[in-house]
């Protein structure tokens, strides 16, 4: 009953998260300084991919993003949100200079994005839960 808290804490992350102002060049200033700070294994791809193609990232970014918000509010192919969510938090520590695994936001939603992937948070007070009785067989709700 309790692993629902982490779902709601993410969708209430992902969803009220503060997205930026959305002011021209916001975004393009923030990845080439990340692609200046961030591991440097990292770099290369952000300033070779994802800098030229910006606007896609952008686009995907924040695509991604609202549908995890979503998915984890509505409990709705939970670990698949949960699996994209631990994918775009591994990303933003690359792309950032901070140790990975200090306490603080980022690691406290990689932990319980990995909580909510391992669980079946989705079937408590989630429509996972309609699905997987229907679909008993299938592995994402």
């Amino acid at each position: 009953m309790l692993i629902v808290l982490p779902r709601f804490y993410l969708a209430a992350t992902y969803l009220l998260s503060d997205h930026g102002s959305g002011s021209p060049g916001e975004m393009r200033q923030l990845i080439t300084r990340w692609a200046e700070v961030g591991r440097a294994w990292y770099r290369p791809f952000l300033s070779g991919v994802v800098l030229p193609h910006l606007d896609l990232f952008t686009n995907l970014v924040l695509i991604a993003e609202i549908y995890v918000g979503i998915a984890m509010l509505l409990g709705l192919t939970t670990r698949l949100a949960a699996a994209i969510s631990i994918f775009l938090l591994l990303n933003y520590w690359f792309a950032k200079s901070s140790v990975i695994g200090i306490p603080g936001v980022d690691t406290a939603d990689l932990v319980l994005s990995v909580l909510v992937l391992a669980t079946a948070a989705g079937r408590v007070f989630g429509i996972d839960q309609i699905l997987h009785r229907r679909f008993p067989r299938v592995p994402l709700w």
